[in-house]
């Protein structure tokens, strides 16, 4: 290239700079500014303030562009009208009787789960009281009512989900679960969570961006690769085998390889 040629280029890329960022500061933002304050506290320290705790402060300035489009998400997914409309939610599990389902059953890994890493079988009652807290705060009042049954339900089936998937409940296995989750569901908490964490390594702590990036391709490809798992009432088939569970889904284990070896 010239140099006639790269003065050319350069004044131009100047020029178009320039008249963006004109256009910017003329032009309303979308995302709430107070909001992405909120963002950026979860971007700087994520276990501090987590997504979990930033959704529920969305809903209420969420663009209704936005909102609509996780509905019709949710909405165009096989099986989810039947499932949505039963409302259903299960009682709070016994975690001394999943411990009597024969091995092999996915009660018995769903209590080993639990078991061996000190989780709490019953999430749903903890969080339906903050969510609960939420509603009455007026802070869910644009939520629409199939998305706010869902996180409830979600809430319920977090545990079993892993279970199935096969995923651990640390850091890299929680990255996995949620791209699962969004490949599958297109839920708002979980592209969150994904947003927040890839932030988080963008601008704060890049070391972990190879290790992040894989745990995010493995969920995706799993959860793209295998049948809905949302739209089940895994409660009741606690003494089907794991393994027919995993098959019916077409869950692939090959996909969950350490990366960092090969």
């Amino acid at each position: 290239m010239t140099d006639t040629a790269v003065n050319a280029a350069t004044s131009t890329d100047s020029t178009s700079t320039d008249s963006a960022s004109t256009d910017f500061a003329s032009k309303p933002p979308i995302v709430d500014r107070d909001f992405a304050e909120k963002f950026l506290w979860a971007v700087d320290r994520p276990l501090e303030y987590s997504v979990y705790q930033m959704i529920h402060e969305w809903w209420s300035v969420a663009p209704q562009a936005a909102i609509d489009d996780y509905e019709a998400e949710l909405l165009g997914l096989d099986g989810a009208s039947d499932f949505l409309a039963q409302r259903y939610l299960s009682e709070p599990l016994a975690i001394d009787d999943l411990g009597q389902c024969a091995e092999g059953t996915l009660g018995k890994a769903y209590h080993s789960f639990i078991v061996d890493n000190g989780l709490d079988a019953n999430l749903l009652v903890n969080y339906k009281a903050f969510h609960d807290k939420q509603e009455t705060d007026g802070k869910l009042d644009r939520l629409p009512k199939d998305l706010n049954y869902m996180s409830l339900r979600l809430s319920q089936i977090h545990d079993f989900a892993h279970t199935i998937a096969g995923f651990s409940p640390d850091p890299a296995g929680e990255i996995k679960m949620a791209a699962f989750h969004l490949a599958q569901l297109r839920y708002p908490y979980h592209s969150m969570r994904l947003a927040v964490t890839s932030a988080h390594f963008a601008f704060v702590s890049p070391r972990y961006m190879e290790a992040i990036m894989d745990a995010m391709t493995i969920g995706w490809m799993m959860g793209r690769k295998a049948k809905n798992l949302h739209f089940t009432r895994w409660e009741d088939e606690i003494n089907t085998p794991l393994a027919d569970v995993q098959a019916r889904l077409g869950i692939d284990r090959s996909i969950d390889v350490d990366l960092t070896s090969a």
